[in-house]
């Protein structure tokens, strides 16, 4: 019966681990996704002149980007037919902390389109691949710490439960 226990208290430890590393790595995947995304938007936009809602629903309508700023950019336009920069401003503040500074500045040359916008695109995505590159390194710093606070706190319980 104890070994059950203290297979229950290892097997918390554990998913508490693995719930925390998901939830962690939410912003690095979701960075990564909008850098993507952005080429896909400097191209239909800047290059092949493709209007903004098209690229919305059709080619940026999937994955974490999807989910966290182009389907609410997209609703945000068509539901309340408000000015691009605005809607754009509103669907950034959603964002994860550091990305909605990042892609904030968009918001006014997304009507502009052209080669001012593509030379911002272009300085973003190099902001969230910087961004991507510190986030690796310090979240692998934090998952060690993290899974070791994790065992030692269930070793511990172990050990004041036996």
């Amino acid at each position: 019966m104890r070994w059950l226990g203290a297979l229950l208290i290892l097997s918390a430890a554990a998913g508490g681990f693995l719930l925390e590393r998901r939830e962690s790595l939410m912003p690095l995947r979701l960075a990564q996704a909008l850098a993507v995304d952005l080429g896909t938007l400097s191209a239909g936009i800047c290059r092949s002149r493709r209007p903004l809602p098209e690229l919305l629903a059709k080619e940026l309508g999937r994955g974490p980007g999807a989910a966290a700023l182009w389907q609410p950019l997209l609703t945000l336009l068509e539901v309340e037919h408000g000015t691009l920069p605005a809607c754009w401003g509103r669907a950034c503040r959603d964002l994860p902390s550091p990305l909605d500074d990042m892609l904030a500045p968009l918001g006014p040359l997304l009507p502009e389109g052209g080669g001012t916008l593509g030379r911002a695109i272009e300085e973003t995505r190099e902001e969230l691949t910087g961004f991507v590159r510190a986030e690796r390194e310090r979240q692998s710093a934090a998952g060690r710490l993290t899974a070791a606070v994790c065992l030692s706190g269930a070793c511990l319980g172990i050990l004041v439960l036996m």
